[in-house]
């Protein structure tokens, strides 16, 4: 039983609320309904019809009804929910039962498709970690024990989707990484082991594979590119081991990007139908019953907020995992940037929409069909480069092999860059440079970097900011300590007389701009000299 009741403390009202207070209870097999009002003293019984679609209160001549109108109007979304179709009570609207007809129809069709996936991972004795000890090791009155069983074990649970009649299974890498031991548990609670056709730890999708001993239902894949904000979400997995649990909620949002560090977080599904450890792999499903993402993530420090992977890049990756082992992205070689206005304006293309190129790989696609550093990116193909996340998106789907021209702007001249596009490669990131004792010129201090630092982070040359002060020109570019200052104005910098030189040269009161090392990649910054 619920009870929905206004608590406001004004005494003029306090008759009007206490006469709508609501009460819901469930009848047997029609739903809910509504029993008669708990009127206040001085007021007359009656029931709340719904005949017209809104309910009618009894009238009192000498209320004021603009200003009893809102409190009713406010409570109509409560009403309108406890609705039902028991005896003595109006039947429930016709669109409120089609739509909880809807939702439990796309439970009913898609729970057969949702597994329960358990894994075990074994580590040897003495492995930091295998246990719930501050040293990383189990009681000592457990450790004879669990050598008997194989070793240390690590269980985690986790939910998954079957998108094969023959066995085929999607979930999460995280729910999978690292075990010795998968196990998936049909609708029908039995079990079988399973592989690892391939996983990616990028987008955080893996695809399993178990041998039935019949045709599995298969859940029906929707579209998540036509989601909108606002539609039903409906999450579907195995939280805290308590299988088919199904939580409803809405899209709060799409190409939502996660917590920074979560790899590949820059494209996911926000909801707030509840997401909890284990339902992690599970379908995130529209209330057509389609699968429209697969839940990965939630936000532990608040409330109703999830993510969930679009379908669309799930099916893609689970493409080229059964065919590859792998997933193939497509590589260029660029290092890119926003562009904000004030650095689009130091570039001459004031107004213009884009991203900056700030580093260029040598021997890359990039390096080989003319693309150099400061060029503005504006097209690819005849998509129109509007972000890095959307530039990023087209580079990583085009197959490699694949010609593209690049549009470019490049000393405010359009130019065109013919480029084939490779398989994305993993690089090694570099190290950052240490930090050193601060000087001072222009707003930050600088001094030399080693030259065995030079060769570790593949650079030719630069100086290293040491410090920098808040609200100098430098700070307000976006230079921070520990960069590594390359270039200003497209002069080169390959020590300190090159730097302080460069310095000098800059026009006072106008934009300029300069080339930085930063955490492996190359970034370029705002400078404008007092």
């Amino acid at each position: 039983m619920r009870h929905f009741v206004n608590t406001a403390s004004s005494p003029r009202r306090a008759g009007l609320r206490s006469w709508l207070a609501v009460r819901c209870t469930r009848t047997a097999g029609t739903g809910l309904t509504v029993p008669p009002v708990l009127p206040a003293a001085g007021y007359p019984r009656g029931r709340i019809s719904y005949e017209s679609g809104a309910p009618s209160l009894p009238r009192r001549p000498r209320w004021n009804l603009l200003l009893r109108v809102p409190p009713v109007l406010l409570l109509l979304p409560v009403l309108a929910a406890c609705t039902g179709g028991g005896p003595g009570s109006a039947p429930a609207p016709s669109s409120v039962a089609s739509v909880q007809q809807a939702l439990v129809a796309a439970v009913e069709r898609s729970v057969p498709a949702v597994v329960n996936i358990r894994t075990v991972t074994r580590f040897a004795r003495g492995t930091p970690g295998s246990g719930l000890r501050p040293d990383g090791q189990p009681p000592e009155y457990l450790v004879d024990m669990l050598e008997e069983n194989g070793g240390f074990r690590e269980s985690s649970l986790g939910s998954g989707v079957v998108v094969g009649e023959d066995g085929l299974i999607v979930t999460n890498e995280h729910v999978i990484r690292d075990a010795d031991e998968i196990i998936v548990r049909l609708s029908d609670r039995s079990e079988y082991r399973a592989k690892v056709v391939g996983a990616d730890v990028r987008t955080d999708v893996a695809v399993l594979r178990i041998q039935p001993s019949r045709k599995l239902p298969v859940a029906t894949l929707g579209d998540s590119s036509r989601l909108k904000v606002g539609e039903f979400a409906i999450a579907v997995g195995n939280p805290f081991g308590l299988e088919s649990t199904v939580t409803l909620g809405v899209v709060s949002a799409t190409g939502r990007s996660a917590e920074p560090d979560l790899e590949g977080g820059d494209d996911f599904i926000q909801t707030d139908a509840s997401i909890n450890p284990g339902n992690s792999g599970g379908p995130l499903l529209n209330a057509r019953g389609e699968v429209v993402g697969i839940n990965t993530a939630m936000v532990t420090a608040g409330q109703g907020i999830g993510f969930a992977i679009p379908i669309n890049t799930v099916r893609s990756v689970e493409q080229d995992l059964v065919e590859h082992g792998t997933v193939q992205r497509g590589w260029l070689g660029v290092g890119i940037q926003a562009l904000p206005p004030e650095l689009a304006d130091a570039f001459g293309a004031k107004g213009e929409k884009g991203i900056l190129v700030n580093r260029v790989v040598p021997g890359s696609p990039a390096g080989r069909g003319g693309v150099r550093m400061g060029d503005i990116l504006v097209a690819f193909g005849k998509a129109r480069v509007s972000g890095v996340k959307e530039f990023q998106g087209l580079v990583a789907g085009t197959a490699p092999g694949s010609p593209v021209t690049l549009e470019v702007l490049r000393d405010g001249k359009r130019v065109a860059a013919a480029v084939t596009v490779e398989e994305a490669e993993k690089r090694a990131s570099a190290r950052r440079p240490p930090r050193r004792e601060p000087v001072d010129p222009l707003g930050m201090s600088v001094r030399p970097v080693p030259k065995h630092l030079l060769r570790e982070m593949e650079l030719s040359g630069g100086v290293e900011v040491t410090f920098v002060e808040t609200a100098s020109p430098a700070w307000d570019g976006g230079v921070r300590e520990g960069d590594v200052l390359l270039s200003i104005d497209r002069e080169t910098v390959r020590g300190l007389d090159e730097y302080r030189k460069a310095v000098s040269r800059l026009p006072r009161g106008r934009p300029a701009f300069a080339l930085v090392y930063r955490e492996g990649a190359q970034l370029y910054v705002a400078l404008k000299s007092r």
